[in-house]
């Protein structure tokens, strides 16, 4: 029953996606048993199952409830089930009595991580946590939207410190980890002991998702009483979150100063450059070299996140295999398309459109010789959209603002400097680009 089961969720997904999107990723997909009303699915790598997580299992969201029962699925990354029989993944997870080694992703190390413009102060703060240098700092909250590479960043941090001190304790888990930790402590009266082997057990603590103690108020408690200990002895913690320390709600005082009592970093989404850099490396961790046009066209028009622009390399590369086809810019419109819709220019005069919109200045304004902040901010802006969205030069960007080359570039420059300071404009900024990628696609 629970094959049938599994060849109809297949059946919806063929009807729901291209043809040869289901051929680069759910035909991999193999059948591996059922535990209870849990269907285990096998696919390729951690990857793989990521990105199915992400991007197709909500299609099957109404589909799950069959022959009076309802099914969960279970992706199992074959390389992990590899690793672990041959001993060289260590899948044991931290409990309340016991520190095990953590189950770090291999790939995620400093050497392919890619360095950019948005994420080189995130980069730096993680490198030099890892080997402990002397302007380090003891608390360190990195901060990213999904999908822009901080579990990458505090992994690599993880497996660095290991490298360099190989009998260190590493604590590595989730908010909701911790927060199931404190639960079964409480429920068998071991809270001391919690405490304890925390105290005793852990030299770095690293948490993913901070913004899910939102809430939280008895975990939100004991993690701060376990920061105390910890900060006083010397040791390293870690937080990454989608929302900045003070954005997260219902945190009390006592976690929230603790939260943002160390070094905050951001990282933001990667800019042209930093993508065609990206692209580059996934294509050669596939042993492919990709022509220079295609990394072009690939940079330009994948403006999401790094999950996208790795799912992007992957599908280039599986359909090439698949038609027995070169990699060449039709397969690459082709995968673009699949992913994001066809392309619609973003122009100047639709930054404008935007800018003015949100703002509450004319286009007229923009071109203006006005110097007064309500309107050069705006214009200093939309500057940086212009610079980041179009293939305009400096020059053609300054004719239509009715300035210099110079102005434009003084522009960009310092609306990069304070994205990554002020997190205001940072939102400003998101929220702009999403009103432009609303216009650019279309399904």
């Amino acid at each position: 029953m629970e094959e049938k089961v599994w060849e109809s969720l297949k059946e919806v997904w063929r009807q729901r996606v291209s043809p040869s999107s289901y051929e680069v990723w759910i035909a991999p997909l193999t059948f591996a048993g059922a535990e209870g009303d849990t269907l285990l699915v096998q696919c390729p790598n951690q990857f793989f199952a990521s990105w199915i997580r992400e991007h197709y299992l909500p299609l099957l969201k109404d589909h799950l409830a069959q022959g009076g029962r309802r099914w969960n699925l279970r992706l199992c990354p074959v390389e992990e089930e590899r690793e672990a029989a041959r001993g060289q993944l260590h899948l044991p997870r931290f409990s309340p009595t016991e520190i095990a080694r953590p189950a770090f992703c291999q790939r995620f190390t400093f050497e392919e991580f890619v360095v950019g413009a948005c994420n080189r102060y995130a980069h730096a703060a993680c490198w030099a946590a890892a080997n402990e240098e002397p302007n380090h700092s003891r608390i360190l909250y990195v901060h990213a939207p999904a999908g822009l590479g901080k579990s990458h960043l505090i992994q690599a941090l993880g497996q660095r410190y290991l490298e360099r001190r190989p009998k260190a304790r590493v604590c590595y888990l989730t908010a909701n980890d911790f927060t199931a930790q404190v639960v079964r402590a409480i429920k068998n009266d071991g809270l001391d002991d919690f405490k304890r082997r925390y105290r005793e057990s852990c030299d770095v603590l690293m948490l993913e998702e901070a913004h899910c103690f939102a809430g939280r108020e008895r975990t939100q408690s004991e993690l701060a009483l376990a920061l105390d200990i910890l900060l006083d002895d010397g040791k390293t913690v870690v937080f990454t979150g989608s929302q900045l320390p003070r954005e997260i709600p219902k945190v009390n005082d006592q976690l929230r100063s603790r939260l943002a009592g160390g070094l905050i970093t951001s990282i933001n989404p990667p800019d042209t450059p930093t993508r065609r850099k990206i692209i580059l490396r996934k294509a050669a961790s596939q042993g492919v070299d990709l022509d220079p046009g295609v990394v072009d066209y690939l940079a330009r028009h994948l403006q999401g996140d790094i999950r996208q622009i790795e799912g992007a390399v992957a599908g280039l590369v599986a359909k090439s295999s698949l038609l027995r086809e070169p990699v060449n810019m039709d397969l690459a419109r082709d995968v673009v398309r699949e992913l994001v819709g066809e392309a619609r220019e973003i122009t100047l005069e639709a930054i404008g459109e935007v800018i003015c919109r949100y703002y509450q200045v004319s286009c007229e304004d923009l071109r203006s010789r006005s110097r007064r902040r309500a309107v050069s901010w705006p214009r200093q802006v939309a500057m940086y959209l212009a610079r980041r969205f179009t293939e305009d030069s400096l020059e053609a960007i300054g004719r239509h603002f009715n300035r210099d080359h110079a102005t434009v570039l003084h522009s960009v420059k310092r609306i990069t400097a304070q994205i990554q300071e002020k997190g205001k404009l940072r939102r400003q900024v998101e929220f702009l680009t999403e009103q432009l990628q609303s216009r650019r696609w279309k399904a």
